[in-house]
């Protein structure tokens, strides 16, 4: 009796625990409906618009891409006419042909003040404009880009202020690059036909203007400062307006037409601030200011001028000039010469 009890006790333990499975809730029995995307679109993966073939036209705000090397052989390649546009030429080339006019061109309509626009990151060849700002926006930004073989200039505005960083214009048919109102910066224009750099109110630092068939650089008026100048056909630094500097750069073996008016910096106004450059070697004169009675007020110090014997400093009367400290004379720096100009 016992044993048939026990057994007894345990069945109705064991059908405690075992309930059917009725018995619990198995929750909802709806479908939860159709499965959720989970990869980013392509609008998310890459949100700017492609540039693919020319020309090409911009006229919305946006950030647009090149896709690959492109080339037209007549028209301009892109053009440009909103603001706040980015255009990254992704490391590509954009040429032209023959017939071809601007590589890439700013142009909004002249009663619409477009701003902000930065092109970026490429090159062009073989247009008959490389990149042109016209009409009276501004705040256009070009950075890193390589400008060659342009039958005109290769970097230009017209009366739009420009912003030129780490650029090159070589070997261009007239101007390498053509500023109004403008920052050139960290640049390169070198081996063009006419002048490398001319800037109407303009700053143009630490560049390299080498080799060009004018002037170096012509500025009417600016600041050129930190720049190497060297062996350009007329002057290496031409000042054709008051109120100019040219502070601590080297200029070297230009004027090679020795044409007497010109020099490695030449003054071509009143007013201006020569101070701290290193001219050598320059066709005629070392630094020159022209005669004229008005153009007087000039200020040169601290220059260093070799290799133009008396021609080292052409300075009429009514100009502000250091000592002259000469390789015959000591070369001590006193207190009562530290704006001294050194002439060998």
């Amino acid at each position: 009796m016992k044993t048939n009890s026990v057994k007894l006790l345990l069945v109705a333990g064991i059908s405690a625990f075992c309930l059917l499975p009725s018995a619990f809730g198995q929750g909802a029995l709806t479908p939860p409906g159709a499965p959720a995307p989970t990869m980013k679109s392509l609008a998310q993966i890459e949100p700017r618009t492609p540039i693919s073939s020319l020309p090409f036209s911009i006229t919305q705000p946006g950030s647009y891409y090149v896709t690959t090397n492109l080339y037209v052989a007549s028209g301009d390649g892109i053009s440009i006419s909103a603001g706040n546009v980015t255009v990254d030429l992704n490391g590509f080339a954009l040429t032209g042909g023959g017939g071809s006019g601007i590589g890439i061109h700013f142009s909004p309509s002249p009663a619409v003040n477009e701003t902000n626009v930065t092109v970026r990151n490429g090159s062009l060849s073989g247009w008959g404009y490389g990149v042109v700002a016209s009409t009276g926006s501004h705040n256009f930004v070009l950075e890193r880009l390589t400008v060659s073989d342009c039958a005109n200039y290769g970097i230009g505005s017209v009366v739009c202020p420009i912003f030129a960083r780490d650029c090159i214009s070589d070997y261009n048919g007239t101007y390498g690059i053509y500023a109004y109102n403008s920052q050139i910066t960290d640049c390169d224009a070198s081996n063009n036909g006419s002048i490398g750099i001319y800037g109407i109110n303009c700053t143009v630092r630490n560049c390299s203007v080498v080799n060009n068939g004018s002037y170096g650089i012509y500025i009417f008026p600016g600041t050129v400062s930190d720049c190497v100048v060297q062996s350009n056909y007329f002057s290496g630094i031409y000042i054709d307006a008051p109120d100019s500097e040219v502070i601590g750069s080297t200029c070297i073996g230009n004027n090679s037409s020795t044409s007497t008016n010109d020099a490695g910096i030449y003054v071509n106004n009143a007013n201006n601030r020569i101070e701290n450059n290193h001219i050598k070697g320059n066709g005629y004169a070392g630094i020159s200011v022209f005669s004229h009675s008005t153009y007087t007020n000039n200020i040169i110090v601290k220059n260093t001028v070799i290799g133009n014997g008396a021609n080292n400093y052409n300075i009429p009367p009514g100009q502000i000039s250091g000592p002259l400290i000469t390789n015959t004379v000591s070369g001590v720096i006193t207190n009562s010469n530290p704006w001294a100009n050194f002439s060998f």
